[in-house]
C-alpha cells in the first residue's frame, strides 16, 4: 500500500454531492403545517414494488428533512403503504 505524508495546509478536496433542490411549496408548506395536522406529500409517491424502492425511498426522505430543515421544524416522515410519504411536524 502506497501512501505520502503532506502538510495539513497542502489537503485538497472537493465538495460533497451537490445541493438540494427543494421546492419552496414544500417549505412553506411545513412551516404553516398547525400542530396535530400531517401533509401527504402525493407529488413524491413512489411505486412500493419498484426494485429501487428503498433507494427511491431514501432520496424522497433526504429531499423532506432538508425543506424541514430549510423550514427550521423537525419532521418526521411515515410512508403510506401506496408508497406515498406523509408528514409530521414536530414543533
Amino acid at each position: 500500500m502506497k501512501f505520502e505524508i503532506i502538510e495539513e495546509t497542502a489537503l485538497e478536496f472537493t465538495p460533497r454531492g451537490r445541493k438540494s433542490n427543494v421546492a419552496p411549496e414544500l417549505v412553506e408548506a411545513l412551516t404553516k403545517l398547525p400542530k396535530g395536522k400531517a401533509v401527504k406529500i402525493t407529488d413524491m409517491k413512489l411505486n412500493p414494488k419498484a426494485d429501487t424502492f428503498k433507494t427511491d425511498k431514501a432520496r424522497v426522505s433526504a429531499t423532506i428533512r432538508s425543506a424541514g430543515s430549510q423550514a427550521k421544524v423537525n419532521v418526521k416522515i411515515m410512508w403510506a403503504t401506496d408508497g406515498t410519504p406523509q408528514v409530521v411536524v414536530a414543533k
